[in-house]
């Protein structure tokens, strides 16, 4: 199968990223695009695989898209293509950033950035697929927003950005094994989406590393979605914030 023709964003290059990035550039996506605002820590080499030592305090977004460039022509597809864009998801360009692709894939490490990512994606009428690991655990989920295999959102899941500090994977640690694993899966149900099949659309996969177990949950969408039912219609700064920051 080929995927020369199909444009995805990759929102976040750092542990989730870096394997899933790496998939799809060596399956032949035509154009990728890989946004991130950070630079390249020593501390989290272990995990962030498409950096190395040499690249600490340069930009993600630009080392990521030249590794990745590499290992697309490595892979046989010298038509892949791919950018970098040097930027923060934020509500003020996530409408524009995601228009005109066929899927984004999100592994961002704050609750923040993924719901700002659903949202955009959901009004903009985008595919997405999401994931997010910390220490031992991780989930990956997928969402159509539109036509007939329409599916649960972000906020039919979880409803909204938890209250209280973030206590993603910057915070609380995560091990490089899981992302790999949960990067890797992600990748799998952004190319099953890209092909046509939309079967994961709407199932949340969690995977825990020590007993090594991978269980499926379909989500069934929520009539008191904001998303879903056409509550929310533009993004909002405050709306991505803490509860407990939001004033």
């Amino acid at each position: 199968m080929s995927f020369s023709d199909k444009r995805v964003l990759l929102v976040g290059a750092g542990g989730l990223g870096s394997p899933a990035g790496t998939l799809l550039a060596r399956a032949g996506v035509g154009y990728l695009a890989v946004l991130d605002d950070d630079i390249v820590e020593l501390s989290n080499l272990q995990r962030q695989t498409l950096f190395s030592q040499a690249q600490v305090g340069l930009s993600k977004a630009r080392c990521a898209a030249e590794r990745l460039q590499s290992e697309a022509r490595a892979a046989g597809h010298a038509h892949s293509e791919v950018i970098a864009l040097e930027a923060r998801l934020h509500p003020g360009i996530a409408l524009e950033t995601v228009r005109g692709f066929d899927l984004v894939v999100e592994g961002s490490d704050n609750y923040p950035s993924k719901f700002l990512t659903a949202d955009a994606c959901h009004l903009a009428q985008i595919p997405c697929v999401q994931a997010a690991a910390v220490r031992w655990v991780g989930w990956v989920f997928g969402c159509v927003p539109n036509g007939p295999a329409r599916s649960a959102c972000l906020r039919c899941l979880f409803e909204d950005i938890p209250d209280g500090p973030d206590r993603g994977c910057a915070q609380a640690g995560v091990l490089g094994p899981v992302v790999g694993v949960v990067g890797a899966l992600q990748a799998a149900v952004a190319l099953q989406m890209l092909q046509g099949d939309t079967a994961a659309a709407g199932v949340i996969s969690h995977y825990r590393a020590l007993p090594g177990s991978l269980r499926r949950r379909r989500i069934a969408r929520r009539v008191d979605c904001a998303l879903c039912n056409g509550t929310i219609t533009q993004l909002d700064r405050a709306r991505y914030l803490p509860r407990d920051c939001a004033a």
